[in-house]
């Protein structure tokens, strides 16, 4: 049986809070697809823990979290999939717009801890990438 104990579709107006897989920093359960949408001003995240089960290699294709909007803030990377076991170092993101997306997804061999991050709503423009279109 499952049971589907996160949000899908969540929209996060606040200046700033933290997002987390269920149950952090116990193991999160099987078969979890949580989104949320933080809405307002850019907006920077910062990924401080992470151990989410990874396989596929940099695919990510059994569980991961997922950041779209924005872009990484080392080396100016696309947003996208994340998972990582072990040696995790904190990842920062900022917004391409005044919105960020963030999706956590758990297959039906859940078997770490997930994740932890804060976001804060920002009044300028991130630096490191040209933003305007």
């Amino acid at each position: 049986m499952c049971f589907v104990v996160c949000p899908s579709g969540v929209q996060l107006t606040d200046a700033s809070g933290v997002i987390t897989s269920p149950f952090y920093p116990r193991k999160y359960p099987s078969n979890q697809d949580c989104s949320w949408e933080i809405k307002g001003n850019r907006v920077k995240l910062v990924i401080d823990k992470m151990a989410i089960h990874r396989c596929g290699g940099d695919a990510c294709t059994c569980d991961y979290l997922e950041v779209l909007d924005g872009f990484n803030a080392e080396g100016g990377a696309p947003s996208g999939k994340q998972c990582v076991d072990e040696n995790f170092t904190p990842l920062t993101y900022y917004s391409t717009h005044e919105h960020l997306r963030v999706r956590f997804f758990s297959n039906p061999d859940a078997r770490n801890n997930g994740f932890s991050a804060t976001y804060t709503q920002l009044n300028y423009t991130p630096p490191g990438r040209n933003t305007a279109q």
